[in-house]
């Protein structure tokens, strides 16, 4: 305890030995070149300008303190109490000043959508057009050959869904015979008939 209070006692004893104007001087002269500095570099480097304020408040603290026992030193404590309060007060404006040097925001990056030609409409149903393009010459010998393997496999031992299957695809397969040319949806309806007898000819070994 007792080194403490001479330490104190030191302090006091050197302040009060230094020259009053030169104190003063020294102390403001050496927050406004860590301020500059601190303005310049928030300024030029955005890893200054986008850290944490902080510290500098703590500096401002540190300072009015400074200033508080400098006046001690020289004048009543009223008159200490007002220079660093005054003190103080200009710090904080300082602070708020340093606080609006912020990191500017990058505008975000435009997206520009691909410009991708539209394509044409794509046709109701294909299929029926392009079938609808076979002649009708090609149609009666497919038609020929379609009824000839379904007698084929009626001839089969059957079960009784394919033979009822078979036999409405007959019945059509007459129909369709009976009309010579075909649509473009007859013609879809004799492929289809066609892909149904590949099957019970896979099935039955046709």
């Amino acid at each position: 305890m007792r080194m403490f209070v001479e330490f104190i006692e030191k302090v006091c004893s050197a302040a009060k030995r230094s020259p009053f104007d030169a104190l003063m001087w020294a102390l403001l002269g050496s927050f406004l070149l860590i301020y500059l500095a601190t303005v310049i570099l928030a300024i030029k480097l955005p890893a200054v300008r986008g850290a944490c304020k902080r510290p500098f408040l703590c500096l401002v603290n540190l300072y009015a303190a400074a200033v508080l026992v400098a006046f001690l030193s020289e004048t009543q404590s009223l008159s200490a109490l007002v220079a660093a309060a005054l003190f103080w007060m200009a710090g904080y404006v300082m602070y708020g000043a340093l606080c609006l040097i912020r990191v500017k925001k990058q505008p975000a990056p435009i997206a520009y959508a691909a410009v991708t030609p539209a394509a044409p409409p794509a046709p109701a149903n294909p299929k029926m057009q392009v079938r609808g393009d076979i002649p009708a010459a090609k149609n009666s010998v497919r038609l020929e050959h379609a009824m000839g393997v379904t007698d084929r496999l009626l001839s089969k031992n059957l079960g009784k869904s394919d033979r009822q299957e078979l036999e409405k695809l007959k019945n059509t397969l007459a129909v369709l015979q009976l009309k010579g040319t075909l649509s473009p949806p007859e013609a879809e309806i004799l492929n289809e008939n066609f892909n149904t007898l590949l099957k019970l000819m896979a099935k039955y070994n046709v």
